[in-house]
């Protein structure tokens, strides 16, 4: 009577584990029925993105790093002999310019640490698809600032970083950064317009609205300043 009951216990249990696994098998499967394939084409781009740019940047640190520990290796054995040899006004004028170049290089990483703020804030109002979206968008738009004759960090055409973050987002090549907005449910298609025939102009003779759509369709190196 025990065996049966062992007997029956069991094959409940392998019964039930079946059920389990079939079940979890179904969840499985839909899942996978019901990934976005645009949704993975571009997780794809953006991780392979991602990993291309950071091998990059890590070649580019140990390259730095190596050749400033040889440049700075090279000026102290310079130093040593100036002051063997009594030259003390030499080594003091090169003691004096390693300062002045260390001072410049903390200036420039405040300047940068202002120009991530600003570029930082202007992001935070942008709904990116994820983490690696916003690290993408970040890499474009730095690329495509300088520094005006203030020292403040602008568009290379000259517009402010928030207006160029603002035409960067409205850019529809961008669009796969961004989650999908919402449809309107109206159907309607916009048309694609007649070719643009306008003669070109210098950067000078356009207006602040012409600028930011070149800009937003990356154009303006095809432009005079």
């Amino acid at each position: 009577m025990s065996q049966e009951i062992v007997e029956e216990t069991v094959e409940n249990t392998e019964v039930i584990e079946q059920e389990v696994q079939s079940t979890q098998n179904e969840s499985i499967t839909k899942e996978e029925t019901e990934v976005d394939p645009i949704e993975v084409a571009v997780q794809e781009r953006l991780a392979q993105m991602k990993s291309n740019m950071d091998r990059m940047v890590k070649e580019r640190d140990i390259a730095l790093k190596k050749a400033a520990e040889i440049e700075q290796q090279q000026k102290q054995e310079k130093l040593k002999r100036l002051e063997e040899e009594g030259k003390i006004q030499e080594a003091l004028e090169m003691k004096l310019a390693e300062a002045d170049a260390k001072l410049k290089v903390y200036e420039e990483e405040n300047t940068r640490l202002n120009r991530d703020n600003i570029v930082n804030s202007a992001l935070s109002s942008l709904d990116f698809r994820n983490d690696r979206s916003r690290q993408l968008a970040y890499r474009d738009i730095v690329d495509e600032l300088t520094r005006n004759e203030d020292g403040s960090w602008v568009h290379k055409s000259g517009i402010s970083i928030q207006d160029y973050i603002a035409s960067y987002s409205k850019n529809e090549e961008n669009n796969f950064l961004f989650k999908v907005k919402p449809n309107s449910g109206t159907g309607a298609v916009s048309p694609t317009g007649a070719p643009n025939t306008t003669e070109k102009k210098s950067i000078s003779q356009m207006t602040t609205d012409e600028v930011l759509a070149m800009a937003a369709k990356g154009q303006l190196g095809s432009f005079n300043y």
